[in-house]
């Protein structure tokens, strides 16, 4: 990686169910970084919408697609050699992914963390466009239809409830309802994905688009560590055997001091690790990912294996 690790590049996400107003969002968010003078690129998950397409390249941002998959599982390691592209460019401040609308935010967030491009970026920012007539009558859907709408919302940053146009239901209670999703989440109320009105600071500061949102606090979290030097084998495997349930997601880079000279790759998740042998020199970062992580412990934990 070539990019000035000094100025990482900020990362936001745009997710939400099939139909939201997420390419309106896009369109409308690339618009704000424009004018603040950002330098935006754009990774979409599925065929651009043709108009946003037109409005946007008149603007000479660039748009790179990612299509006959999903970024969330079979596509992960195409969306990492396009971010890795960006960020060798050393020319990009803010990299907006739009997921399609069947995508888990959280495999993408694990992917945009990796050990490989973690030096060069920030932590993700995820804004997520509910529609707020199906976000209404979503128990109507199937469970599986149902879970994934919530879930995609409770890993957000910001929810934009879009086309409150359509609805008459009470602000007060669709709070309430968003709030037993996520708790944390910055909530705005919006009709064809406004956000004129919305407090926006620069989101290369990790503000966000209203002036009570304090980072990244909605759960998710990620803890990054590095090594510098090889480290015991066997206790890095009781490391890892006793993550505790809240750590999803584990990949990095180690050395082991009876092997000093390779590298193996591991990964952690759903409970079970892996790992094997790579024949590439890779920097040895180490990135957890998980709910309401405890870092000071699990940072303590990785430097006792540094230094014992």
């Amino acid at each position: 990686m070539k990019n000035n690790i000094n100025h990482k590049i900020s990362l936001s996400i745009v997710t939400g169910f099939l139909g939201s107003g997420k390419t309106t969002l896009l369109y409308n968010y690339t618009k704000r970084l424009l004018n603040s003078n950002e330098n935006v690129k754009i990774i979409i998950n599925e065929y651009g919408d043709t108009d946003f397409n037109s409005r946007i390249e008149q603007s000479n941002v660039n748009i790179y697609s990612i299509l006959n998959g999903c970024v969330c599982c079979d596509l992960k390691q195409e969306l990492l050699a396009k971010l890795k592209y960006l960020i060798n460019q050393n020319d990009t401040q803010h990299i907006i992914i739009e997921a399609t609308g069947i995508a888990h935010p959280i495999d993408i967030i694990v992917a945009c963390q990796d050990p490989d491009i973690v030096d060069y970026i920030k932590q993700p920012m995820v804004i997520g466009v509910a529609d707020a007539p199906r976000f209404i009558q979503r128990a109507q859907y199937t469970n599986e239809t149902m879970e994934l709408m919530e879930a995609q919302l409770s890993v957000c940053d910001v929810i934009l409830l879009n086309k409150m146009d359509l609805v008459n239901e009470d602000k007060a209670q669709l709070t309430t309802a968003l709030s037993s999703i996520n708790a944390t989440a910055s909530v705005h109320f919006t009709e064809y994905a406004n956000i004129e009105e919305l407090t926006f600071e620069s989101v290369g500061q990790h503000s966000n688009m209203h002036t009570s949102y304090h980072g990244h606090h909605h759960g998710i979290e990620r803890l990054h560590y590095k090594f510098t030097s090889p480290i015991d084998r066997q206790l890095f495997y009781q490391y890892i055997l006793r993550l505790p349930d809240n750590v999803l997601r584990l990949k990095g880079y180690v050395k082991f001091r009876d092997e000093p000279e390779v590298t193996y790759e591991f990964q952690y998740a759903y409970g079970l690790p892996d790992f094997f042998v790579i024949e590439e020199d890779k920097p040895l970062n180490v990135v957890l990912i998980g709910e309401q992580l405890d870092k000071v412990r699990l940072r303590n934990d990785l430097e006792m294996l540094q230094f014992t």
